[in-house]
């Protein structure tokens, strides 16, 4: 299997590494990907509704159409006009809306850890504000647990 690196100065290297090695390093997912997202781009080809027409970029002037088309979105603040359209979206090929980036080995468990800690701090808060203090004291045990791992 051949993979192309992409280094931070924009250099591409192409690598040869067996099919044991490419599943170790997550390559296989990244396949799996490129079919999940070309299976979603074409449901979206078919899905076009009326309302989709009338949803219009005010930067770049892109219909929310036109990307279900396309499958590409025009400007940055496509991303906003048609932010209640996308975040399903980006959920559904992603399983998350917050990116959390590539990280070194084990990055990525402690980059989830650290947006759980977060959710449940906002939780947490939200159980006291509404004096749910049941609720809160799961929450605050849940917190520090997560907090010591």
């Amino acid at each position: 299997m051949k993979v192309s690196q992409l280094d931070k100065d924009g250099k591409v290297t192409e690598i040869s590494i067996c099919a044991e090695c490419a599943r170790a390093r997550g390559f296989t997912e990244v396949e799996k990907l490129k079919a999940n997202v070309a299976e979603i781009i074409t449901e979206l080809k078919n899905r076009i509704d009326e309302g989709d027409s009338r949803l219009i970029c005010r930067t770049c002037g892109l219909s929310y159409a036109e990307f279900k088309k396309q499958g590409r979105l025009g400007c940055a603040d496509c991303y906003v006009s048609f932010h209640d359209q996308l975040v399903p979206l980006i959920r559904r090929i992603h399983d998350a809306v917050q990116h959390v980036g590539r990280t070194a080995s084990g990055g990525r468990k402690q980059a989830q850890q650290k947006m759980n800690v977060a959710k449940l701090r906002e939780a947490l808060s939200g159980a006291i504000q509404d004096e749910d203090y049941e609720k809160a004291a799961a929450l605050r045990d849940q917190l520090r647990r997560t907090e010591e791992e």
